[in-house]
């Protein structure tokens, strides 16, 4: 059994990356291992009681992330808790990756690191681009580009440094090798290993514990409601094109984000009928994904896209952007859902959500496929990657 320690940048907090750090933390202390959790910062403290096993220990570091304060911090539960192994869960910037190390110096634990994200998207980067392609200025757009181009090689280096620091890498999909490869410029990638995020809600027993008379007609958002990333203005927008044909259905929008007023006034200026805003919620969306049919995401910027294996492992349809190679690994589009091809538009989506709508035997065939596709994901499955994998690099 292993001494584990995560390191993670805002922990207790809600979000990805923090819930996945939860699930696999509680999943291993149930396996035997003894599990700490170290952060920079805490600002959900309350998640501890309601969501960690109470064995596993907080530690509290602090910014400026660099400060030797850190290090010995670091240093003393390395000793104290015999660490064995390091998960750095916020591998980008470089600098957490280099604070690891200088607390590791006299240690013989190995270091993990894992990326949740694209190698070559992140929301900066998005966000140059979408300034870039919107201004009609060529001398704003021609900095622009520049910028993009030299926050891409910055990211590479990152990414390079991160690499060649760390026992092990790991990635959301095996698609992402390939792209951080030619990224980061590394000639070989043999400590590279993909491995999917789990399910991370409780999951129903089997497809027949999934009662057919509770999906309602319903198509289902979940997640942050901004712009840069999310782009839920193209799922109202989906709907706007239909809600007139099909007045039996309606949209729910879970989550909240510094777009939610500005698409409640576009539905209100628009009378777009049906569209329910139910807000943030801090328990799992469960009672949503037991309802919906159809799940709809458009982001322009997923790592992986928890809420997609959450809604299938309910037997909720995805219409997905295909805006990220890991979708692929999730979907087996036209099988256990749809994928909509890049570049974003309009129509591809509404085709998908017109199909669904209209034949049930088909959206009962793909709710069976999606719950069937989701097991590949189930947290026992997952966990045993992660121990593999931590025994074979202990042991190299």
């Amino acid at each position: 059994m292993a001494n584990i320690l995560f390191v993670i940048g805002l922990y207790p907090n809600y979000g990805g990356t923090e819930k996945v750090t939860t699930v696999l933390a509680n999943a291993f202390v149930d396996r035997g291992h003894k599990v700490s959790i170290a952060s920079f910062e805490q600002p959900h403290l309350e998640l501890k009681d309601e969501e960690l096993n109470p064995s596993i220990q907080l530690v509290a570091l602090s910014f400026p992330l660099r400060k030797k304060s850190n290090v010995s911090i670091l240093e003393n539960v390395l000793d104290s808790k015999k660490i064995d192994v390091i998960i750095n869960q916020w591998c980008l910037p470089y600098y957490v990756t280099s604070l690891i190390n200088k607390a590791r110096k006299k240690h013989k634990c190995i270091l993990i690191s894992a990326l949740h994200g694209v190698p070559d998207q992140n929301k900066r980067l998005l966000t140059i681009l979408h300034h870039k392609n919107t201004t009609e200025n060529p001398v704003k757009r021609f900095l622009y580009g520049q910028a993009h181009k030299a926050m891409v090689f910055v990211t590479g280096l990152n990414l390079k440094y991160v690499y060649k620091h760390s026992d092990q890498y790991v990635v959301l999909s095996k698609s992402f090798i390939q792209t951080f490869r030619a990224l980061s410029k590394i000639k070989e990638s043999a400590k590279i290993r993909a491995i999917a995020n789990p399910v991370t809600i409780e999951a129903p027993q089997s497809f027949d514990c999934l009662n057919e008379k509770a999906k309602e007609n319903s198509i289902l958002y979940v997640g942050r409601m901004d712009h840069a990333n999310k782009r839920v203005h193209r799922v109202v927008e989906a709907w706007e094109e239909i809600h007139r044909k099909h007045e039996d259905w309606k949209l729910v929008l879970v989550g909240d984000g510094p777009e939610k007023e500005t698409l409640q006034s576009y539905v209100k200026i628009n009378d777009i009928q049906r569209v329910v805003f139910e807000g943030f919620k801090k328990e799992a969306p469960i009672a949503f994904y037991q309802k919906a049919s159809v799940l709809l995401l458009t982001s322009d910027l997923e790592g992986f896209g928890l809420v997609v294996i959450e809604g299938m492992i309910y037997g909720v349809v995805p219409i997905v952007y295909g805006s990220y190679s890991a979708i692929y690994d999730i979907i087996e589009n036209g099988k256990s859902g749809f994928i909509t091809p890049a570049p974003y538009q309009r129509t591809n989506t509404v085709q998908q959500l017109e199909k669904l709508i209209t034949d049930k035997v088909l959206r009962q065939e793909l709710s069976r496929a999606a719950y069937d596709r989701a097991q590949h994901f189930a947290l026992d499955r997952i966990v045993n990657e992660w121990e593999n994998m931590i025994q074979e690099v202990y042991e190299k």
